[in-house]
C-alpha cells in the first residue's frame, strides 16, 4: 500500500455531529476517526449509529470508526459500519488477545454476510492500559487484519490515569510506554504506528515538540482532535527535503559503487554498507 494512503494524520470527529463529520475533508487530513466512544453521551449511542450508519455512503473521505470495546455497545456498533464506505475499527483499550479476536471474529462474520474481501476492514488498536502496554505484542499479532496502533499517550487521559503518573511534552512520563509500544508492534511487523491526540488546543509550541519527540522515537503520525493541528503534525511526521534529497543520493552513490565490485563506501563522511542501503530504500519506500 502506497504511505499516502494510510491514515497516518487522523482527525477525531464526534459521531453524533455529523455537520463536524461533513466538514473534516476541508482540513485534509489522511482520514478521519468518527468517533462512537468517548464523544458520545451514553443516552446518545444508539441514535449515533443510526446516523453514521446512514451517513457514511456519502463521505468523499477516508473514514474510520471508534467504536465502543464494552460488549454491551461492541457488536452493534460494528453491524452499524462494517461496509465498503470505511477503512477500519479503532478498537479502545485493547489489551488482550480474547478481546482482538473477539472483534476480528465479529468483523469477519460481517464481512462474509456482506460480500466483502476478508480482512479488508482494518483493526487499529488502541493501546491505553498498563496491560495493553506490557501485551502490546501479542494484540498486534492477534489478528491479520491488525494493521497499526494508537498510543493513548493524550494528556490526563486512560494510559496516564493507569499508570498514575504525571504529563510533560518533554519528560519520562510517557518515554517508556512510547517506546515500548512503538518496539513492540515494529517487531509484530505492522506497517505504521500512530501517537495518540494531543489535548492542548491553543498549544502549539507543546504540540510541535511533541511530534518532534515522536517522530524521533519512530512514529509515523498520529491521532489528532482539532482541525487546525492536522498541517503542523503533517509537517513534522512527512520527511523533509533535505532527509529525501540524502538518501536519494546515498542510493545512487551505493547502486554505482556496487556495480564496480564494492559494498563498502564513504559517503558524506559516513561509511556507507547495505545496511545503511537498506535503511536509505526503507525511507525512501523503494
Amino acid at each position: 500500500m502506497e504511505r499516502k494512503k494510510r491514515p497516518l494524520i487522523t482527525l477525531y470527529t464526534p459521531g453524533n455531529r455529523p455537520d463536524l463529520i461533513e466538514k473534516a475533508a476541508r482540513f485534509e487530513p489522511d482520514g478521519i476517526v468518527i468517533d462512537f466512544e468517548d464523544a458520545v453521551p451514553l443516552h446518545l449511542k444508539a441514535e449515533t449509529r443510526e446516523n453514521v450508519s446512514k451517513l457514511l455512503p456519502s463521505l468523499n473521505m477516508l473514514a474510520l470508526v471508534r467504536v465502543n470495546s464494552e460488549p454491551q455497545f461492541l457488536e452493534d456498533d460494528l453491524k452499524a459500519v462494517v461496509s465498503p464506505y470505511i477503512y477500519g475499527i479503532g478498537l479502545p483499550m485493547a489489551e488482550s488477545v480474547e478481546q482482538v479476536q473477539n472483534a476480528d471474529r465479529i468483523i469477519t462474520g460481517l464481512e462474509r454476510e456482506r460480500g466483502l474481501e476478508p480482512d479488508s476492514v482494518k483493526l487499529l488498536l488502541l493501546i491505553e492500559t498498563a496491560k495493553g502496554v506490557a501485551k502490546c505484542f501479542d494484540v498486534c499479532s492477534a489478528a491479520k487484519r491488525v494493521e497499526s496502533v494508537i498510543l493513548g499517550s493524550a494528556e490526563d487521559g486512560d494510559l496516564q490515569r493507569d499508570l498514575h503518573c504525571a504529563f510533560s511534552v518533554d519528560g519520562p512520563e510517557m518515554n517508556y510506554s512510547r517506546s515500548r509500544v512503538l518496539v513492540e508492534a515494529r517487531a509484530a511487523g505492522l506497517p505504521y504506528v500512530l501517537d495518540g491526540a494531543w489535548s492542548g488546543i491553543q498549544d502549539i509550541e507543546g504540540l510541535k515538540a511533541e511530534c518532534t519527540i515522536s517522530k524521533r522515537i519512530g512514529y509515523d503520525g498520529r491521532t489528532l482532535i482539532y482541525p487546525k493541528h492536522v498541517p503542523i503534525a503533517r509537517e513534522i511526521y512527512e520527511a523533509s527535503a533535505k532527509d529525501i534529497a540524502y538518501y536519494t543520493e546515498l542510493l545512487q552513490a551505493f547502486e554505482d559503487a556496487e556495480k564496480q565490485g564494492l559494498a563498502a563506501i564513504s559517503f558524506k563522511g559516513k561509511l556507507v554498507d547495505y545496511a545503511m542501503y537498506k535503511k536509505a530504500k526503507s525511507f525512501l519506500g523503494v
